[in-house]
């Protein structure tokens, strides 16, 4: 590898990964000098902080939910909002009204989308209803319901949590059934604030009061059917004892697990959804600087490890990934070093394609045949560029046996330029043509070309230097390609051939 090379190899690396360091601190990973006073929570790594959605500020968010894509919702209770985000946090839209007729809004503590059948659902505490508007924000129908908290998407319709049973609804609102009552006894609920869908149709239940965590499956009408329960009810007001403080927001990642908030308590634990077995504990997380929460509402899954979270006291949105011990590594917590390894294959094809090309101009040719050095030209370069009337010229010519029109390239030349109104067509030089010609396209920049032009002597060098090309006479290739300390240059060809057709000739 030549000095040229290793130098454009080591300036794309440092570009990439100061384009990754770029997209570090723009994710997230510099920190203020106010989040530096909070000890550092290992697997969370805070992503973008939302206070404003265009011109509403985030004021008491509480319900959010997700789809597939990673697009989320947000509402913001005491405003009667609700605000459309994509999955990097940006605003899509935002819309809501406070009023009592149908498509106002009292108190919107839950939602959740559904793009395939273009509806948007909104629970209303205070209404009593289900709310469904299209993915513009625009009122489609209402449905009274006793008590709605959360609503949740799945591929059966609408499951609608309540101050005790599950109800489930149809995608244009009809209800069906209801799972479950009031109470504290597995397969009961107490304010379950949020539920979240599994592949088999059962669901997480974030048994809020109840400070406990069920999987159920959408039978039995006293009490659902219980797969297992993770918590139990408090004894007392108060009670250390349980396993959550105060589950308000369930959700499952893409890989299976189920993160619950436990607004509380300020915690998010990892629970295997199979077994019920909580696996890991993200602790300690109250406070005001970025990745922390005051008593936070809900938690939707974004997909690849980030998550939306409403951090309802402190009047925000966050966005952080979340990295159990099994999948915080150095890759993960660094996603863009995957960008800089998919582009440096890249970088060394744009190497290997931009390897050197020779081009000479009819004086320097003419010189070597007279001297009887085209054979070493020949030998040297693989591929020697020229005008096509220059080809013409040398494209029969042999010398010692060699065919030197088999080493000539000829170039297309472009559209010559088309002169202004009024004004006479310039005439270009051969080495203007030449240059013209040689000059690679805008693409063809980006493959790293190294032009270089063989003239006959330094007066033909000139326009070649001014336009900031790099020449090499005649004379030039010949102390370069010749052993003074052993005989002619001629007779060093084959010995120099391999090496030479390599060699940068810098």
């Amino acid at each position: 590898m030549n000095r040229r090379t290793l130098i454009l190899l080591l300036a794309g690396l440092l570009l990439l990964l100061g384009l990754g360091g770029f997209y570090l601190f723009l994710s997230g990973g510099a920190q203020q000098a106010e989040d530096a006073k909070a000890p550092r929570v290992d697997g969370l790594i805070h992503v973008r902080t939302i206070y404003k959605a265009g011109d509403t500020n985030v004021m008491k968010p509480v319900g959010i939910g997700a789809d597939a894509n990673g697009n989320f919702w947000v509402t913001l209770r005491d405003n009667q909002k609700i605000i459309a985000f994509n999955r990097n946090g940006d605003t899509l839209r935002v819309w809501g009204a406070r009023g009592l007729e149908p498509g106002q809004m009292l108190a919107p503590v839950g939602v959740d989308g559904d793009p395939a059948s273009n509806h948007v659902y909104v629970t209303d505490r205070s209404r009593l209803r289900l709310l469904c508007y299209d993915l513009q924000g625009k009122f489609l129908w209402e449905r009274p319901i006793l008590n709605p908290l959360s609503p949740t998407v799945f591929d059966g319709g609408v499951l609608v949590s309540t101050f005790g049973p599950l109800a489930l609804v149809s995608t244009q609102g009809e209800f069906q059934r209801q799972v479950g009552t009031r109470g504290p006894d597995k397969g009961q609920f107490d304010y379950p604030r949020a539920t979240a869908p599994l592949n088999d149709g059962t669901f997480i239940v974030a048994d809020t009061n109840n400070t406990r965590l069920q999987r159920v499956a959408l039978k039995g009408d006293v009490t659902a059917t219980v797969s297992w329960v993770l918590g139990q009810p408090p004894r007392y007001q108060d009670d250390t004892a349980t396993v959550f403080g105060l589950p308000t927001g369930v959700t499952v990642d893409e890989r299976g697990r189920a993160f619950v908030l436990d607004g509380f308590r300020h915690n998010i634990i990892v629970v295997d959804v199979k077994t019920g077995k909580e696996t890991y504990r993200f602790k300690d997380l109250q406070g005001p600087q970025d990745g922390r929460f005051y008593l936070p509402t809900g938690i939707a899954s974004l997909g690849n490890s980030y998550f939306a979270i409403t951090d309802t006291y402190n009047d925000r949105v966050q966005i952080v990934r979340l990295l159990p011990p099994g999948d915080n590594n150095y890759f993960a917590r660094n996603p863009w070093i995957w960008w800089v390894l998919a582009a440096l294959p890249l970088l060394l094809l744009a190497l290997l394609m931009g390897r050197r090309r020779v081009y000479a101009t009819v004086e320097l040719l003419d010189a070597a045949r007279a001297e009887g050095d085209l054979r070493m030209l020949a030998a040297v370069y693989a591929k020697i560029h020229v005008l096509p009337e220059v080809f013409h010229k040398y494209e029969k010519v042999k010398e010692e046996g060699v065919s030197f029109g088999e080493y000539l390239v000829a170039l297309d030349e472009p559209e010559p330029d088309m002169p202004e109104e009024g004004e006479e067509p310039t005439e270009l030089t051969n080495e203007q043509r030449l240059i013209k010609a040689a000059t690679p396209s805008r693409f063809g920049r980006l493959l790293l070309p190294r032009l270089r032009f063989l003239v006959a002597d330094d007066v033909q060098a000139e326009p070649f230097k001014s336009e900031k090309k790099k020449t090499i006479t005649l004379e030039g290739f010949l102390a370069q390609y010749s052993l003074e300390s052993e005989g002619s240059p001629k007779a060093q060809v084959a010995e120099t051939e391999d090496s030479a057709k390599f060699d940068d000739a810098d």
